[in-house]
This record gives structure tokens, sequence and C-alpha cells, in this order.
């Protein structure tokens, strides 16, 4: 075998190893994608709790379901969210509830608004003391800039662990809730907030991304038999 070969071999041979384990690490990943799903699912399809008898690290996205009285007179606005192509904001209200307990913030649902921003609260107001069904989110930790818009105070880009409990001037519960179609809301006044869905859980790329890493170490075998075969034919030819 000539150098050339060898070189070709060898380099292919590299090069199929490392794609085939970045394959792998893809595989691996969606593993652990649909694991992390199932748990989620399994919590979305448990009966709805008290939001104030779950245990930190096991409560997102766990189902939950609580009467009490929304606080319209301290609202946020989650700002830059769209519906159906539409600009606007998620409304966030301080929901105290019936029992002695923090106040959590709730995520009442979209709004339009034509700058993603600015909005009129009063429009959007329900009927102040009801049972929310909904799920748990937890607050972000960290993120680039800051979580609050100092064009529009009320408006928030993200609503971050640790800025957001200086924003009222009352305790606030650890997590917030995102409120579901069932919380059977009424508005008061013109409109109603579009309530949110479940989170749509799928496996993302990672199976595709697997076949592409596989793709390429099959590439780079047939890539390096190519070379070597050309160069035998070479070899034979100027034999001959």
């Amino acid at each position: 075998m000539r150098p050339r070969q060898r070189l070709a071999l060898l380099l292919g041979l590299i090069a199929a190893i490392i794609f085939v384990r970045l394959g792998f690490w893809q595989l691996a990943r969606l593993r652990a994608r649909r694991l992390h799903n199932d748990l989620i699912v399994a919590r979305m399809v448990a009966p709805p709790v008290s939001p104030f008898n779950l245990i930190p690290g096991t409560r997102q996205y766990r189902r939950v379901s609580w009467s009490g009285t929304f606080d319209f007179d301290h609202q946020i606005v989650l700002a830059g969210r769209s519906h159906d192509g539409s600009p606007g904001v998620y409304l966030i209200t301080p929901f105290n509830p019936d029992i002695p307990a923090p106040a959590l913030l709730v995520n009442r649902g979209w709004v339009y608004s034509p700058d993603a921003q600015h909005v009129d609260f009063a429009r959007f107001d329900e009927t102040p003391h009801q049972t929310i069904t909904g799920y748990v989110e937890e607050f972000e930790l960290g993120g680039d800039g800051p979580a609050r818009m100092a064009s529009t105070p009320y408006a928030w880009r993200r609503l971050d662990a640790r800025e957001i409990r200086d924003a009222f001037p009352f305790q606030i519960g650890p997590f917030y809730v995102i409120a579901l179609a069932d919380s059977g809301a009424l508005p008061t006044s013109h409109d109603a907030p579009i309530r949110l869905s479940l989170p749509v859980l799928d496996n993302g790329p990672h199976l595709s991304y697997a076949i592409q890493w596989f793709s390429f170490a099959a590439i780079a075998l047939v890539g390096a038999g190519v070379v070597m075969w050309k160069d035998r034919t070479v070899t034979v030819s100027a034999s001959a």
C-alpha cells in the first residue's frame, strides 16, 4: 500500500470514528429527551393538586388547582410574545390564595399589543375571585441583558428568579403558574386573554442529526476508498 493510500485510509477511518461517535452522542441525547418527555407527561396527566403541597425539584409542569383572588393593581407583562403572527404580551397577575400563603404569579394568557410591550390592563380584567387550573413553571435563572425593560417598568423580557421578587411590595411564591383554558375565567370588561395550552413535546432534531453524522461517516469511508482506488489505478496505468 502506497503512502498516499495509507494516509487516505487513516484520515477516512479517523473521520468515520469521530462522526460515528457524534452520531451515538445524538442518539444518547434523544434517549435523554424521551425520558424527560415521559416525566413531563406523567406530571401533566396527574390529577391537579394544590400548588402549596409541591416539593421543589418535582413541581415543574405539575398541574395545579386552587382558589383565590386576582390582584389587578400589581400586574406585569412578558413582552414580545406572538400569537398566530400577531404581536402581543402575556399578562402576569398576582393571585392571592384563599388560604394563608404567598401570592402566586399567574400567566393569564396572551393579549394583543401593537408594539408587543404596552397594554391597557383594564380591558382584560376577569372575575377577581375564581379557581385557577394550570401548570407550574419555574422562574428563569440568569440570561442575557436585564430582565426588566427600562422603557416600560411593567414590561419584562423574562421572569428572572432573582429580579422578580423585588418587583412586588409583597411576598410571592417561588414559581409561577400558567393558567389553562379550563380555569373557567370570565371577562368583566371588553376582552379576555387567550389562555395558553400545555407545552407540545417532541423528540427534537437529535434523530436527524444522528442520521447526518452516520451519513458523514459513510461518506468519509467511501471517500477514502475512492482515493485509494484512483491512486491504485494511476499506479497500475503508470507501470503498464
